[in-house]
């Protein structure tokens, strides 16, 4: 099972020194054996979430100059956005090659300081596989080539507790979302979501805030290989201080 960083781009963090703590961390990840390189399948090696602040195509594009052939994905939710913008993200991750993306519907508002807000979505998640998997992305003039269709690596991001959450993840299966990234509360996630994906030859992560990992990676790992998952996605609040290099 492999272990995969996801962490924000920063807000008020020096750029250069950010990129750097960057590197020292899949460096320190590589050390521990926790990337599992020999499983033989191409899982990115780190996953950038925009966030406020510095700009996570730009920083995609950085270090993939920079580190040769290193598999990013790029996370983003899709509410209070239009499709406008949507779209130009998914235009400029194609041109600099990122090709796995990780689409969720994002924190409902009344888990934030926001809590008066109400969520706003344009696209859904359900809305955005449409367009990446059977609509215009795949053959838009001059970005993606005919013989070059479905280009994205899609990962969605789900809960796996009620029916509901099934129903949700049947009808991405069918529209042909390539893999599940399974968020983790604390409470262990519905096991027949997961096998029902497995059985439809998906890909299966489990998502985790590093606030939940009491003791090692490896420990958790442990805890949830009956879940016969992919990898685990890890949350990085600090690039500098984490689970990694917890004592």
């Amino acid at each position: 099972m492999r272990i995969i960083p996801q962490i924000e781009t920063p807000v008020s963090e020096n750029y250069i020194n950010f990129e750097e703590n960057l590197i020292k961390l899949l460096g320190g990840i590589e050390k521990s054996g926790l990337n599992n390189q020999n499983t033989g399948q191409d899982f990115p090696r780190i996953i950038l979430e925009q966030n406020f602040g510095v700009n996570g195509l730009l920083l995609c594009k950085d270090l993939k100059d920079k580190q040769g052939n290193l598999n990013i994905a790029y996370a983003f939710n899709m509410r209070d956005k239009n499709r406008i913008s949507i779209l130009s993200d998914l235009i400029t991750l194609k041109q600099i090659g990122v090709k796995d993306i990780i689409v969720s519907e994002g924190i409902h508002p009344l888990k934030t300081v926001f809590n008066a807000a109400k969520p706003v979505y344009d696209v859904d998640i359900l809305g955005i596989a449409l367009i990446l998997k059977r609509g215009f992305m795949n053959y838009l003039e001059g970005i993606v080539d005919k013989d070059e269709a479905d280009f994205f690596n899609l990962g969605a991001v789900v809960s796996a507790s009620t029916a509901v959450d099934g129903l949700k993840v049947k009808k991405l299966i069918n529209i042909g979302t390539d893999r599940f990234i399974i968020n983790y509360n604390g409470k262990n996630p519905d096991e027949d979501i997961i096998k029902y994906i497995k059985s439809e030859k998906k890909e299966v992560f489990l998502y985790v805030k590093e606030s939940y990992i009491d003791n090692s990676p490896e420990d958790f790992i442990k805890a949830n290989e009956r879940l016969n998952l992919d990898g685990i996605i890890i949350k990085i609040t600090d690039e500098k201080a984490n689970v990694f290099t917890r004592q």
